[in-house]
């Protein structure tokens, strides 16, 4: 009885908030199962085949170096696919993570981790209405178990969805296949500049390519130096305990460093810290370090304060260094200390078994290739330009992400 009051009260607002003026009619509302296929029955799998699992999928591409033998394919390779096929994730909290096949060129095999979604509509509909808060939030009601929570997939098709006439479908999802289309024109144009990037500090500081100064004439040559020669360490915070943070004086957390290769100071915490406390500040220009890590590759991984600042203090996880001045232009630090060419030098310092740390007196002892002050610059002005290339498409990314939400929100009941 409550079922069918649930029913005749979303049937009789049936429509979305937001929808294309040329349509007026009521969605319908009906079960998954009736407007798709769940893991359909499968012909005989091939003899050879490309295989699709969770981690082919989130690498962003099938290419022919996946391909398997079935004698050979793991035991879960059971879901031939078709063209408009959706791989749903079952697990929570993965339900977001899904896989929209639209391939004919040869045979795909998907794991048993998905639930294999057929349609019988328009499926990049479908394959839309899947990501909306209110079919995610029916699922996750429905997952059982302890270690990996999932839903089935009879509860799954039992879900109810409201879909409208196959035109409206087709409408709708020709429009959010638009903005996904340039989402995934977005994140290939940063991914285009970060390797570009990459390549850019590779060349630049292995001194394989070179800026010339304003009169076009070589600048000199790279100077190699101690650290210890150009600057001192700094202290993180020491004494402190859990009752000492979430209030006071902002600090800069272990986080900061290891996102960024410049501090964003919005992100600090708040620490207590009194008059009577012998705590270090940081400053602008100094370069700080991770201390600590999980793995050898992430130890000392580093970030610039570029920033002036009253009163800021560093995380007890964390080392400072600071330079002396005209040494090092601290713009050029942040890529510097994150160079191909540094890391190589850093890593071999992480000392551990299960967690890895760095000694500074290790630190001070390392050498590095420093250019006159006017060509860190002209260095530091052009990748920096780089990044700021980069920020503007993750801008754009993260707007029109926004923007997708908010229309699946609106257009889709």
């Amino acid at each position: 009885m409550m079922e069918k009051q649930l029913s005749s009260i979303e049937h009789s607002r049936n429509v979305p908030k937001l929808r294309f003026s040329d349509f007026k009619d009521s969605w319908d509302y009906i079960d998954l199962g009736k407007a798709t296929t769940i893991n359909p029955k499968n012909p005989q799998l091939p003899d050879s085949f490309i295989y699709v699992d969770l981690e082919s999928v989130n690498k962003g591409s099938l290419t022919k170096e996946d391909r398997l033998i079935k004698e050979g394919a793991p035991s879960r390779a059971q879901r031939l696919l078709k063209k408009g096929d959706i791989l749903y994730q079952t697990v929570r909290p993965y339900q977001k993570n899904n896989y929209f096949f639209n391939k004919l060129e040869t045979d795909y095999v998907a794991s048993t981790g998905y639930a294999q979604i057929r349609t019988k509509e328009i499926s990049n509909f479908i394959y839309q209405y899947l990501h909306t808060s209110y079919f995610v939030n029916k699922v996750l009601v429905r997952c059982t178990g302890t270690s990996y929570p999932a839903i089935n997939s009879t509860d799954l098709s039992k879900i109810k969805i409201n879909i409208p006439a196959l035109p409206e479908q087709q409408k709708i999802a020709t429009f959010l296949t638009s903005v996904d289309t340039k989402l995934e024109q977005l994140k290939k144009k940063k991914d285009l500049l970060e390797q570009y990037k990459k390549g850019m500090m590779q060349q630049i500081f292995s001194q394989k390519l070179r800026f010339k100064d304003e009169n076009g004439g070589n600048y000199r040559d790279w100077k190699k130096k101690k650290l210890g020669e150009i600057g001192k360490t700094l202290n993180g915070l020491t004494g402190k305990t859990k009752e000492d943070f979430g209030i006071g004086k902002l600090y800069i957390q272990y986080k900061q460093i290891f996102d960024s290769s410049k501090i964003k100071i919005e992100n600090c915490g708040l620490v207590n810290v009194s008059e009577s406390d012998n705590q270090q500040t940081v400053q602008f220009g100094d370069v700080l370090f991770t201390t600590s890590s999980e793995t050898p590759n992430e130890i000392g991984t580093a970030s610039v304060l570029l920033d002036d600042v009253k009163e800021m203090y560093l995380n007890s996880f964390c080392f400072g260094f600071r330079v002396n001045k005209n040494t090092l232009y601290p713009s050029f630090a942040q890529f510097l200390f994150r160079s191909p060419s540094f890391r190589k030098k850093m890593i071999p310092l992480a000392q551990g078994s299960t967690r890895y740390n760095i000694s500074k007196s290790s630190f001070i002892k390392l050498k590095i290739d420093l250019p006159s002050i006017a060509e860190q610059t002209q260095i530091a002005n052009f990748l920096s330009a780089i990044d700021n290339k980069i920020e503007q498409v993750q801008t754009q990314i993260e707007t029109t992400t926004t923007f997708k939400k908010g229309m699946l929100q609106q257009m889709f009941i």
